[in-house]
Protein backbone atom coordinates (compact mmCIF):
# COMPACT_ATOMS: atom_id res chain seq x y z
CA UNK A 1 0.00 0.00 0.00
CA UNK A 2 2.56 2.46 0.98
CA UNK A 3 4.33 1.62 -2.29
CA UNK A 4 1.48 2.17 -4.67
CA UNK A 5 1.14 5.66 -2.75
CA UNK A 6 4.82 6.31 -3.09
CA UNK A 7 5.01 5.34 -7.14
CA UNK A 8 1.57 7.81 -7.33
CA UNK A 9 3.32 10.94 -5.68
CA UNK A 10 6.14 10.28 -7.95
CA UNK A 11 4.21 9.94 -11.37
CA UNK A 12 2.10 13.14 -10.25
CA UNK A 13 5.35 15.37 -9.61
CA UNK A 14 6.56 14.17 -13.01
CA UNK A 15 3.64 15.02 -14.97
CA UNK A 16 3.47 18.34 -12.81
CA UNK A 17 3.08 21.92 -14.70
CA UNK A 18 6.25 24.29 -13.98
CA UNK A 19 5.30 27.26 -12.19
CA UNK A 20 5.43 30.18 -14.40
CA UNK A 21 8.56 31.25 -12.59
CA UNK A 22 10.55 27.87 -12.86
CA UNK A 23 9.59 28.30 -17.06
CA UNK A 24 11.16 31.44 -16.96
CA UNK A 25 14.31 30.81 -15.58
CA UNK A 26 14.41 27.61 -18.17
CA UNK A 27 13.46 30.07 -21.07
CA UNK A 28 16.50 31.95 -19.66
CA UNK A 29 18.83 29.82 -19.89
CA UNK A 30 20.12 29.41 -16.68
CA UNK A 31 22.89 31.17 -14.57
CA UNK A 32 25.27 33.17 -16.80
CA UNK A 33 29.05 33.41 -16.53
CA UNK A 34 30.39 36.64 -15.32
CA UNK A 35 31.61 38.95 -18.21
CA UNK A 36 33.69 40.89 -16.06
CA UNK A 37 37.50 40.07 -16.36
CA UNK A 38 40.16 38.71 -13.74
CA UNK A 39 43.23 41.16 -13.01
CA UNK A 40 46.21 39.06 -13.14
CA UNK A 41 49.93 40.23 -12.25
CA UNK A 42 50.76 39.03 -15.52
CA UNK A 43 48.35 41.85 -17.04
CA UNK A 44 49.60 44.17 -14.39
CA UNK A 45 53.22 44.08 -15.65
CA UNK A 46 51.82 44.66 -19.42
CA UNK A 47 49.84 47.87 -18.18
CA UNK A 48 51.14 51.01 -19.55
CA UNK A 49 49.22 53.25 -16.80
CA UNK A 50 51.04 55.54 -15.17
CA UNK A 51 52.56 54.92 -11.23
CA UNK A 52 52.50 57.68 -9.47
CA UNK A 53 53.48 57.17 -5.40
CA UNK A 54 52.87 59.68 -2.38
CA UNK A 55 55.66 61.63 -0.95
CA UNK A 56 56.46 60.20 3.03
CA UNK A 57 54.95 62.53 5.69
CA UNK A 58 56.85 64.91 6.91
CA UNK A 59 54.89 66.38 9.57
CA UNK A 60 53.98 64.06 12.07
CA UNK A 61 50.38 64.72 13.05
CA UNK A 62 50.72 63.35 16.64
CA UNK A 63 50.99 65.59 19.43
CA UNK A 64 54.11 65.71 21.06
CA UNK A 65 55.12 63.76 23.78
CA UNK A 66 54.83 64.98 27.49
CA UNK A 67 58.19 66.32 29.38
CA UNK A 68 59.88 62.96 31.27
CA UNK A 69 58.93 63.40 34.64
CA UNK A 70 61.49 62.95 37.46
CA UNK A 71 60.77 60.24 40.16
CA UNK A 72 60.07 63.05 42.85
CA UNK A 73 57.47 64.71 40.66
CA UNK A 74 56.06 61.71 39.97
CA UNK A 75 55.71 60.48 43.73
CA UNK A 76 54.47 64.16 44.28
CA UNK A 77 51.62 63.60 41.37
CA UNK A 78 50.51 60.27 42.75
CA UNK A 79 49.96 61.35 46.29
CA UNK A 80 48.16 64.62 45.21
CA UNK A 81 46.05 62.20 43.37
CA UNK A 82 45.53 59.93 46.28
CA UNK A 83 45.01 63.10 48.39
CA UNK A 84 42.52 64.68 45.83
CA UNK A 85 40.67 61.26 45.47
CA UNK A 86 40.49 60.98 49.64
CA UNK A 87 38.87 64.71 49.40
CA UNK A 88 36.38 63.62 47.06
CA UNK A 89 35.67 60.30 48.30
CA UNK A 90 34.80 62.18 52.19
CA UNK A 91 32.83 65.19 50.16
CA UNK A 92 30.34 62.48 48.61
CA UNK A 93 29.76 60.61 51.81
CA UNK A 94 29.20 63.99 53.39
CA UNK A 95 26.84 64.91 50.75
CA UNK A 96 25.19 61.45 50.74
CA UNK A 97 24.82 61.84 54.25
CA UNK A 98 23.50 64.89 54.68
CA UNK A 99 20.99 63.88 51.73
CA UNK A 100 19.51 61.28 53.80
CA UNK A 101 18.89 63.13 57.07
CA UNK A 102 17.29 65.98 54.78
CA UNK A 103 15.05 63.00 53.54
CA UNK A 104 14.92 61.83 57.43
CA UNK A 105 13.44 65.69 58.38
CA UNK A 106 10.67 65.82 55.74
CA UNK A 107 9.39 62.47 56.68
CA UNK A 108 9.83 63.81 60.88
CA UNK A 109 8.21 66.99 59.49
CA UNK A 110 4.87 65.35 58.12
CA UNK A 111 4.86 62.68 60.61
CA UNK A 112 4.58 64.92 63.82
CA UNK A 113 1.36 65.89 65.12
CA UNK A 114 2.37 68.79 67.39
CA UNK A 115 2.04 71.67 65.02
CA UNK A 116 4.61 74.16 67.38
CA UNK A 117 7.23 71.08 67.23
CA UNK A 118 6.87 70.77 63.94
CA UNK A 119 7.32 74.36 62.62
CA UNK A 120 9.80 75.48 64.99
CA UNK A 121 11.93 72.46 65.83
CA UNK A 122 11.41 70.32 62.73
CA UNK A 123 11.53 73.27 60.31
CA UNK A 124 14.51 74.95 61.78
CA UNK A 125 16.80 71.66 61.50
CA UNK A 126 15.24 71.07 57.56
CA UNK A 127 16.99 74.44 56.93
CA UNK A 128 19.99 74.09 58.91
CA UNK A 129 20.81 70.33 57.09
CA UNK A 130 19.37 72.21 53.67
CA UNK A 131 21.86 74.89 54.09
CA UNK A 132 24.80 72.05 55.06
CA UNK A 133 23.97 69.84 52.33
CA UNK A 134 24.41 73.09 49.84
CA UNK A 135 27.75 73.74 51.15
CA UNK A 136 28.56 70.19 50.88
CA UNK A 137 27.73 70.37 47.44
CA UNK A 138 29.63 73.09 46.50
CA UNK A 139 32.68 71.44 48.39
CA UNK A 140 32.11 67.85 46.16
CA UNK A 141 32.53 70.13 43.02
CA UNK A 142 35.32 71.87 43.90
CA UNK A 143 36.95 68.55 44.89
CA UNK A 144 36.42 66.92 41.56
CA UNK A 145 37.65 69.72 39.54
CA UNK A 146 40.80 69.09 41.76
CA UNK A 147 41.19 65.69 40.95
CA UNK A 148 39.92 66.36 37.60
CA UNK A 149 42.88 68.64 37.07
CA UNK A 150 45.10 65.53 38.41
CA UNK A 151 44.22 63.17 36.40
CA UNK A 152 46.47 61.97 33.23
CA UNK A 153 45.81 63.18 29.74
CA UNK A 154 43.93 60.63 28.06
CA UNK A 155 46.04 59.85 24.64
Amino acid sequence: MKFAIAIALIATAAFADDSPLVKAAKANGGPKKSTKKVITNADVKKSSGKLTTLPAATKSTAPPAAPKMSVADQDKLLHDRAAAQKRTDAAQAKVNDLDKELDRLEQAYYAENDPNYRDKTIAERFEQTKKQLDSARKDLAEARDALEKLKPEKR
